[in-house]
Formats: structure tokens, sequence, C-alpha cells
């Protein structure tokens, strides 16, 4: 009687044990198996990444290293590197120190599956070479939107830059021009790399600010709609305090003269819209001085031009502020540029004379007053119309 007890009471124990140890098992074998394949996912993202940027036309690219967290739904690409590969160009497209892709968990509440970028110490750099296998100008923004969509298939809303810098180069000048914007830092809201339904005709912001060659400080702010076909965007720039001497290389290759003292200020206001733009440019030379330095002997050549330009300097100065200032117009087809020059003339000699040209923005910017292509197309007709001889009676 009691052997039969004993086998009752031994039985589902057995059975029990033989239960438990199959779910452990179980359960430290999907432990294993998640352990593994979160020890592979980085290699594995980090070679599907490097495939993905081989195949960028024109440009090849790699990353070296790739951090995955799972627990904030990100990871981390270190040290991209995008380079042209005609080999022509020895600097770089694109590089940084790394481009962190997370989930905005401040969307995740608001019911949006939305992600941001941040990346840290990014350089851009274009290149203007004589021959066309030696420039390095980037193509279309559509190359580059179609390998962020691939390399992180979630909408994009929000993208930052830490400290990053952008770089020109032009081979073609003489001297060699290489000036860059470097400590930048900015911030871009409302970016998506997919179209969505009640978006406002400006959806995305951005701020931004660095310094330029010669300790000038640059402040951008703007409103842009990042997926229009064509270039839509309202933009207001500012650099205020650059050095002229530092940028002697630059006016040496594109203006023909020097100076040996100087500060320049400059304020840009422009908008875009179906392929058409409008906008001004108010530059301010302040304190000029075209005197050779010590011990500097310029080419003849060069010295009267600088005394053409150092007289019409002197003749268009407002004195009582030793400032050369005017505000130039420019407009028409991003293909076509035409810029009001009998206006900044006329502009030159009224704030030289008349009334000072104020260093500040004049917000007049408006996409609203941007006339279509069709509109500024009916409007030249209508002209052509009134201008054409009427037919004799």
């Amino acid at each position: 009687m009691s052997s039969d007890i004993s086998s009752l009471l031994t039985r589902p124990l057995s059975h029990w044990w033989r239960y438990s140890r199959a779910v452990l098992l179980t359960i430290v074998g999907l432990a294993v198996l998640l352990l593994a394949a979160r020890i592979a996912l980085p290699y594995v993202l980090r070679d599907a990444i490097n495939k993905r940027l081989a195949a960028i036309p024109d440009y090849a690219g790699s990353v070296e290293q790739i951090d995955v967290s799972l627990w904030r739904g990100a990871y981390t690409i270190h040290r991209p590197v995008i380079t042209k590969r005609s080999g022509e160009v020895k600097e770089p497209f694109f590089k940084a120190d790394k481009i962190d892709f997370s989930l905005a968990w401040r969307e995740l509440f608001s019911g949006r599956f939305v992600s941001d970028i941040e990346a840290t110490k990014p350089m851009l750099t274009f290149v203007e070479a004589p021959a066309a296998e030696g420039s390095q100008a980037g193509g279309s923004a559509q190359r580059w939107q179609d390998v962020i969509d691939d390399i992180f298939p979630i909408t994009i809303t929000y993208f930052r830059i830490l400290d990053g810098e952008v770089r020109y180069i032009d081979q073609t000048a003489d001297p060699k021009v290489d000036v860059r914007i470097a400590h930048l830092a900015a911030v871009v809201t409302g970016l998506a790399n997919r179209r969505s339904d009640g978006e406002g005709e400006f959806p995305s912001k951005i701020t931004a600010s660095g310094e330029t060659i010669g300790s000038g400080k640059l402040r951008l702010t703007g409103l842009l709609e990042p997926l229009a076909e064509q270039p839509h965007f309202l933009l207001k720039l500012e650099v205020e305090g650059v050095s002229l001497p530092a940028l002697n290389e630059f006016l040496r290759a594109y203006a023909g003269v020097d100076v040996s003292k100087g500060t320049f200020n400059a304020y840009v206001e422009a908008t875009g819209r179906d392929g058409r733009f409008q906008g001004y440019f108010k530059p301010f030379f302040a304190g000029l001085d075209f005197s050779e330095p010590p011990g500097v002997t310029r080419p003849f050549g060069q010295k009267i031009w600088e005394t053409v330009v150092r007289g019409l300097a002197w003749v268009f100065k407002n004195h009582p502020r030793d400032e050369v200032a005017t505000r130039i117009p420019f407009a028409g087809e991003f293909k076509d540029v035409k810029v009001g020059v009998w206006q900044t003339v006329k502009n030159l000699v009224r704030h030289a004379f008349i009334e000072p040209l104020t260093k500040k923005l004049d917000s007049r910017a408006s996409s609203e007053k941007l006339p279509t292509k069709t509109e500024a197309e009916d409007k030249t007709q209508k002209l052509r119309e009134k201008a054409a001889p009427k037919p004799e009676q």
C-alpha cells in the first residue's frame, strides 16, 4: 500500500521535473541564440551598410564599426567615409566621427514611429577642378536621399550636427582657394525622408551657426520643403566680423586684390520655388587698407588694379562710418542667375552719400512674393504681346 502511494507521489514530480527541464533548456537555448544574434548584429549591419555605400554611383563608402543599443532602439555608425571613385580627388567627399540613428521616444507617446539623427564632427568637402574627373560636387540630392532611406528606413524628422565643417576648394583659381565653415552646429526639425499628408508649405526648419575663416560668425535660419521636386525654401544668412586679411587668397583669386586691414559683414535673404528664386545680398567693407604689408612686394599689374579699386572704394565710401556698402538684388531661375547691376550701383551711391545702409536683415523675403514659373512665363508673354507691332488695318 505504501509503495503504491509513493509511486503516485513520485510520478507527478518526475513529470514536473522533465517538463521544467525542457522549459529551462528552451529558455537557455533562446537566450544563447539571442546573445549570439546580439553579438553578430553589429557585424551584419556593418556589412550591409558597407555594401550599400559601395553601390553609390560615382562614389564609394565604408564604415569602421557599428554599435547597437537595443534598449533605446538605436545604432551608431563610427567613422563613415565617402570618397569619389575617380581617384582624382584626394579629400573625401564626406566623413564623420560618428552618426547616431535612434528612435524618437518623445514622438512614440503621440503614436508616431519616427527617428532622430545626430552627426558628430561631420565634414563635407566640395572641390572644383579643371577636369570633371577631379571635381567633387556631390551630384543630385536624390542619390543621397536613396542612401539614407536604405540605411535607416524609418521616417527621419530631426537632424543635429555637432562641431561640423563644410569646405570648398577651387583648384581652377590662382592662387588655389580653400575656404571653410568650421565648428558648425545645426538643427533641422520637421525633416522627413518620406512625404506625409497635411504638411504646410515649409514643413522643415533649420537653424545653424559656425565660424568662417577670419574668425567671422555665421548664423543661418530657414524654412524649407526638403522633398520638393525643385528647391523650395526661405533662407536668412548673417556673416559678421570677418577679418579680410585672412581672405587674401580668395580676394586675389576672384578680385585681383588683397588687403592689409579691414573687416567684412554680409546679410542675405533668399526665397526659392518652382525652379525660380529671388533675394538680396548686403556686403559691408569697413576699415579697408590696401597698403603692402612689410616685406611683401606685389606685381606691377596688381598694384595698378589695386590703385583703381582703392580709388573707387574711396569715392563710394561712407566716410563718417569708414565703410563701403551696397545692396545687390538677384533673381531668376537656378540655371539662369540675374543680378541687378544698375540697382547695385544706385544703392552704392545712395548708401555712400545719402543714407547709410543698416547692418541687419531687411526681413522682406517671402515665398508668396515669388512668382511661379508659369506666372513668370505668362507675364513675359504679355509684355511681348504689348511690345509687338500692331497689324495695319
